[in-house]
């Protein structure tokens, strides 16, 4: 194998600390730590409200993947709180009265309103995008809200779709009957179990490109959304699992110690780190637009 010339490693090299390095300055420009705790404040006042619309939509599914399938796959994503955020914890039991509250799986105006309620979370971040790609002039207040209105409503959507996909399989279980019909059932669910969470993945990696592309009051390329998508997908994954193994570790944990707090403040670090998350990738996109000249984007219309 050809190795690289010392002169071309010692410039990869120099160019790899450039971007560190201007990924630092961002990054106290922008005061991540404090826009993702700003993130994570308004998310967790607004998340047991997105449960409710979610458990709306994830009803509405009834008619497309059964009542069964639904229910499969609100016991699945119970699950999901339990290996997230360890079996010793509120959360699961909240979230649970959530999904049986009457009505739950109903859209009505009220879910509309409880949406408009949850979605300060998303509101926030649409602000600290602005404030991360380094956008001087930003949305007002009411364009703001409606564009975290509209971005909640997106990610809830997503988020029961692909909930529903990974439950009962591609085009809501009807993948499966095709295969069976086909005589290739039994490899269809082998294929499926080996590419659903690349697939979720990849979906994952979309909603978080979409989320740079949209959100911010100037737009830039597509093809300059995913690296930093990328990136946000991954971290997210890695602080998922750390938290698995790390509540997995400390047994009785946070709630021992703070009670009916512990949940809480489990859930608000969880989503502290998340968005820190989100504003590294839009840093690194930030940083890739400046070095590329796109720093003059085209204006949205908001």
């Amino acid at each position: 194998m050809a190795r690289l010339p010392h002169s071309s490693v010692h410039t990869l090299w120099r160019e790899a600390l450039r971007f560190v390095e201007d990924l630092r300055r961002e990054w106290s420009r922008a005061r991540v730590g404090g826009l993702s705790a700003e993130i994570a404040f308004f998310g967790l006042l607004g998340l047991f409200p997105a449960v409710l619309v979610f458990a709306a939509a994830l009803g509405s599914l009834d008619v497309v993947i059964g009542a069964g399938a639904a229910a499969d796959t609100e016991q699945w994503l119970l699950d999901r709180v339990v290996e997230t955020f360890g079996s010793d914890n509120t959360l699961r039991a909240t979230v649970k009265e959530l999904f049986d509250r009457p009505n739950a799986g109903l859209i009505t105006a009220g879910v509309v309103l409880t949406a408009y309620a949850s979605s300060r979370g998303f509101t926030a971040v649409v602000g600290a995008l602005d404030v991360t790609y380094g956008h001087e002039h930003r949305r007002n207040w009411v364009s703001t809200r409606i564009m975290g209105f509209v971005l909640t409503l997106f990610t809830v959507l997503v988020s029961a779709l692909v909930a529903a996909m990974v439950v009962v399989g591609p085009l809501f279980g009807g993948g499966e009957e095709i295969a069976d019909r086909l005589g290739a059932g039994s490899a269809f669910t082998t294929a499926w179990d080996w590419f659903r969470w690349p697939v979720v993945f990849v979906v994952v990696v979309c909603w978080a490109a979409s989320l740079y592309h949209f959100a911010p009051r100037r737009r830039t390329p597509w093809r300059t959304d995913l690296p930093g998508a990328v990136v946000s997908t991954v971290w997210w994954l890695a602080v998922s699992l750390g938290f698995r193994i790390y509540l997995d570790a400390a047994s009785s944990g946070v709630n021992a110690v703070f009670g009916l707090l512990g949940g809480a403040l489990i859930l608000l670090v969880w989503l502290y780190l998340l968005a820190m998350g989100l504003l590294v990738g839009a840093e690194i996109n930030s940083v890739i637009n400046d070095r590329r000249g796109l720093n003059k984007p085209t204006e949205s219309a908001a």
